[in-house]
């Protein structure tokens, strides 16, 4: 395919496939390139997830301000969109919960914080109200978060893919962007298919939403970027609450208090283990399921190109959840799911920003969660970096 586009994106995970969407409406001549085999089978970070519809609430606008501005603006999007086009998805509420002193302590903070980052409809509910909104968890205290919720993330993916063909995008998948460089204040990139044939093609812009390949991505044209991706494995577990009173959830998002974690590259804040109910199936409209997931743990991982199995014991994750959840045992949890996170070493935001040599190459790096909240508000971004010159 030799020859010259508008706009090439790289990576078709949800962001890519926003992106891809989003410029549609007023761009012709654009292709995606994915190294995977398909764009909807669940081969990316944007498929592996808890399909969690995040707030906004945990993103401090000192250290997370992409996340803090994008996540609130994406949930509300989101809903939008996924009841435009039908895409299953519940608007279930979070509870995140203090079973001690100190927990009620921390959430003050984010209480505070979710007023700070303009997240509707929070408030601080008593350990009896936790138990009135779901009787088998217990808390002295809890935060009540609204807008939280659930979506399906393939049946997300699928509908943003569809609506991007259906405008005139050009899907190519199984083809690999092995190399980049600058041709004449355009952008060639040069591409591997899955026959191993080598091709270029020009671009005016590139989006580079490789997900946990997307610093090395970025490299090509600007080796000296100061990012570099320190990847996780986020492991879940399972059960079915249809198999004990004890394990029965009533539909909500339910949360620990957020902890921070110090690693070989700094801090970094977790959620925690948490409690995520599932949809009952994909029909519209959708209704809450038996099945709860719990997780992810996060793992550090050396090689992004493997490592997508079992390495935590599910004890592991019953101890965590048991001070909040008592009824679970060991012997209710079967695997779930493990995937990869695209974090960057020394960050805790998003990066999304043009290239410091070739300002029409824009790189999207460290887009861990909430990235799936925040994926039609980054798309608009991405939309209005672009669009002036292109309108």
């Amino acid at each position: 395919m030799t020859g010259r586009i508008s706009v090439a994106i790289v990576g078709g995970g949800v962001v890519g496939c926003a992106v891809a969407m989003e410029l549609s409406e007023f761009c012709q001549d654009i292709f995606l390139f994915e190294k995977n085999p398909g764009i909807t089978q669940g081969e990316n970070q944007s498929t592996r997830n808890s399909g969690v519809i995040h707030s906004g609430l945990y993103y401090d606008q000192e250290n997370r301000p992409q996340k803090a501005a994008l996540c609130v603006e994406g949930n509300r999007l989101l809903y939008d969109f996924c009841e435009r086009y039908r895409v299953p998805s519940i608007k279930t509420g979070k509870i995140i919960v203090a079973v001690t002193g100190k927990d009620e302590e921390v959430l003050d903070i984010y209480l505070k914080r979710s007023m700070e980052n303009h997240v509707p409809g929070v408030k601080r509910i008593s350990g009896a109200k936790v138990r009135e909104l779901e009787p088998n968890v217990k808390a002295l205290s809890a935060l009540l978060v609204p807008s939280a919720g659930i979506v399906d993330p393939t049946s997300l993916v699928y509908r943003l893919h569809t609506l991007a063909v259906r405008q005139g995008v050009q899907f190519v998948t199984g083809t690999e962007v092995v190399g980049i460089e600058g041709s004449g204040g355009n952008i060639r990139l040069h591409i591997r298919y899955p026959d191993g044939n080598m091709d270029s093609v020009q671009a005016r812009y590139v989006i580079n939403s490789a997900g946990i390949h997307a610093d090395r991505l970025a490299r090509f044209l600007s080796p000296d970027i100061p990012y570099e991706l320190d990847p996780v494995k986020g492991e879940s577990y399972k059960f079915y609450g249809h198999k004990r009173a004890e394990l029965s959830l009533r539909g909500m998002n339910v949360y620990p208090t957020p902890v921070s974690l110090i690693t070989p590259h700094g801090r970094h804040f977790t959620v925690g283990i948490h409690l995520t109910p599932t949809l009952n199936d994909l029909s519209y409209p959708p209704s809450i399921g038996s099945t709860v997931t719990v997780g992810p743990k996060l793992v550090p991982v050396d090689d992004v190109n493997g490592g997508t199995g079992v390495s935590v014991p599910p004890s592991v994750f019953a101890d965590s959840i048991c001070p909040f959840f008592p009824g679970i045992r060991v012997d209710d949890l079967s695997w779930h799911q493990s995937g990869l996170q695209a974090r960057l070493k020394g960050s805790q935001d998003f990066v999304i920003e043009p290239d410091h040599s070739l300002s029409n190459m824009i790189n999207l790096m460290g887009i861990d969660s909430p990235g799936l909240t925040s994926c039609l508000a980054i798309a608009r971004r991405i939309r209005d970096i672009i669009g002036p010159s292109e309108r």
